[in-house]
């Protein structure tokens, strides 16, 4: 497939090596130049753009290329005919080469327009939901002993608007009930915060991984999350990776099962080390396996990993 995309430019540069050789060169310095020219600026065009797909884009750049790179060769054969329409018509290809460039330059202009009204877009929205965060937390600190019922009525009053659901969603006081309400397979914000409120029942996070068009957008929540079912844990664990870092979550986890954390003790990576050692679960065998991991990672001295486990021995392997 790449072949196809790459077939034309390199029988354009062919010709142009042939006709130098040849002596024919009239026209092909210039063209190379444009054709050069414009992977420059597509290059360019492209890396502006903030989406994970647009490298993509860099495989058609030859092939893009090719038409000011071939419209600039026809511009200088054309300009020595005695012809006079044929000089106006190369006067026309090297506007047309000219034009393709600008097209391109054009178009990592307006990208980068883009992503500025996107980061202000953005920036609105990050200050609103800090706001309402502030409100959310001076309302809960005016209705002590009755955090709950105020923090449901606003919920209630605000139920459409997803800069309020967001930090309203990760409070303590909101219930199991209408955390699973507002989990819906449609949504990805306000429902990411749901999963990852402590409160958030087993059966809606089984619901929410079963259900949704993307559940891998919650696969970190879900691997972090006490509640999470060990039949969805086992899944996540075993399958193949979509996102990186996960064993670090599973290490934390207290729902992991015993087997899987056993299994993560053989790690030589000290981020997942270091979530082990955290984890309420681990035992001494898991810390024997563990000592032998910081021995074989890059970081043997890392403090926080030696440190602690020197006093989960003491605690734990002494005591048996």
């Amino acid at each position: 497939m790449v072949f196809n995309f790459l077939l034309i430019p390199i029988l354009f540069l062919a010709a142009a090596v042939i006709l130098f050789v040849k002596r024919k060169r009239r026209g092909v310095g210039l063209a190379v130049i444009f054709f050069a020219l414009a992977i420059a600026a597509g290059f360019w065009a492209i890396m502006q753009s903030r989406s994970s797909t647009a490298a993509i884009g860099v495989l058609f750049l030859p092939l893009v290329a090719v038409l000011p790179g071939f419209l600039a060769w026809a511009f200088r054969n054309l300009q020595v005919s005695g012809n006079a329409v044929l000089r106006i018509l190369g006067w026309v290809c090297l506007a047309g080469a000219c034009a393709a460039l600008a097209a391109i330059l054009y178009e990592g202009g307006k990208t980068i327009e883009l992503n500025k009204t996107r980061d202000a877009q953005q920036a609105a929205r990050t200050l609103r939901i800090d706001e309402n965060r502030k409100t959310i937390a001076a309302m809960l600190l005016e209705n002590k002993e009755r955090e709950a019922a105020a923090i449901e009525q606003l919920i209630q009053e605000k139920s459409k608007d997803d800069e309020f659901l967001l930090p309203a969603m990760a409070s303590e006081f909101v219930s199991a009930d209408t955390l699973d309400r507002f989990a819906r397979a449609d949504d990805f914000g306000v429902t990411l915060t749901v999963l990852r409120n402590p409160h958030c029942r087993a059966e809606t996070l089984a619901r929410i991984y079963r259900t949704h068009t993307y559940p891998t957008y919650f696969h970190q929540a879900l691997a972090a999350h006490p509640n999470t079912p060990v039949d969805i844990l086992r899944e996540l664990f075993n399958k193949p990776r979509d996102i990186s870092g996960l064993d670090i979550w599973f290490a934390k986890n207290p729902a992991t099962p015993a087997d899987i954390l056993l299994e993560l003790a053989n790690t030589q990576d000290i981020n997942v080390i270091q979530g082990l050692l955290q984890n309420p679960r681990v035992d001494c065998p898991m810390l024997r396996r563990i000592e032998g991991g910081i021995r074989r990672s890059t970081r043997p001295d890392d403090s926080y990993s030696t440190s602690r486990l020197a006093e989960l021995k003491q605690s734990i392997c002494v005591q048996r």
